[in-house]
């Protein structure tokens, strides 16, 4: 494969805005794709901008035509929607594709059939067969969830109403990255395109588990504030997560109930034994770097 040098991305949100950061710093040209250019703001100069009708194959393979890489960072609502850009990559030449997936679970096997993973396994199948016929060639990238909002989210911990549910204690280690990370992640697998081609990449910042974070949280509040910490069978809350979404269908609040039974249940495959960093020129965060990313929250 040729050298790729021109970028287009797709999503500009909280993922989205530090990959284009990263995207850059790297020296790629990079086009944002968007229905509505005047709502994107507070792009860096050189940053060019283009209406595209996402529903229509012939508008995104207008945008994409001279493009060498297209990187998707679309949310959850959009992430089917990414077999018509796909379509679109075909049509106009695109080399290599990057799914919007990041998932910390999504490419176990035995995850893969859990309902939140239906979109983006139903996107990894698509890309392997568009690969197979040789029409494209495409990356995943396994992440983790984001350190970042794991940090200032109430996800692992609820730091705001100082309480958490610890699944089985809070023992299971979990790989998780942060969203520049992940920025220079995609970069380089842009640059390492052979070895990257075709295939799941797995990289990380650290190895965490709810404990640790717990711990930390609880180091940098205030002396003698009171957390209510509850133990919760993992296997137990993964069992009501599911029931819940086969009585009721899947929403936003049972989606997140899910992926947060899976990833801290110990019960698939969370903690990347084998990661990808020093093929892209990446490091790892040390401990303290996370104690000064804990310290930075509370100051």
């Amino acid at each position: 494969m040729s050298k790729i040098q021109k970028v287009t991305l797709l999503g500009k949100g909280t993922l989205g805005s530090a990959v284009l950061e990263q995207l850059l710093n790297a020296g790629f040209t990079v086009t944002v794709l968007s229905r509505t250019p005047d709502s994107v703001k507070g792009l860096p100069s050189g940053v060019k901008v283009d209406r595209v009708d996402y529903s229509s194959v012939e508008s995104l393979a207008t945008a994409l035509r001279g493009q060498d890489a297209v990187v998707s960072t679309v949310g959850p609502g959009a992430l089917s929607s990414q077999k018509l850009t796909i379509e679109a990559c075909i049509l106009a030449g695109v080399k290599r594709y990057i799914p919007s997936d990041y998932g910390a679970i999504t490419t176990d096997p035995k995850a893969q059939t859990l309902p939140i993973n239906r979109s983006t396994v139903e996107i990894q199948q698509y890309l392997a067969e568009k690969a197979r016929s040789g029409d494209l060639e495409y990356t995943v990238l396994a992440t983790g969830p984001f350190l970042d909002l794991l940090i200032s989210w109430p996800f692992a911990v609820d730091f705001q109403n100082r309480s958490v549910e610890l699944f089985d204690g809070g023992v299971h280690p979990f790989s998780t990255t942060r969203l520049a990370t992940i920025g220079k992640a995609i970069a380089g697998v842009l640059r390492n395109t052979e070895a990257t081609k075709n295939r799941v990449v797995y990289v990380h910042d650290i190895v965490l588990t709810q404990a640790k974070i717990l711990a930390l949280a609880k180091k940098y509040s205030a002396p003698g504030e009171k957390w209510t910490e509850t133990v919760v069978d993992s296997q137990t809350e993964l069992d009501k997560a599911l029931d819940g979404i086969a009585k009721g269908g899947l929403d936003q609040r049972k989606s997140m109930a899910l992926i947060k039974a899976a990833l801290f249940s110990g019960k698939y495959a969370t903690e990347y034994k084998s990661v990808d960093n020093e093929l892209l020129g990446l490091g790892f965060l040390s401990e303290e770097e996370l104690d000064a990313m804990f310290a930075a929250k509370s100051s």
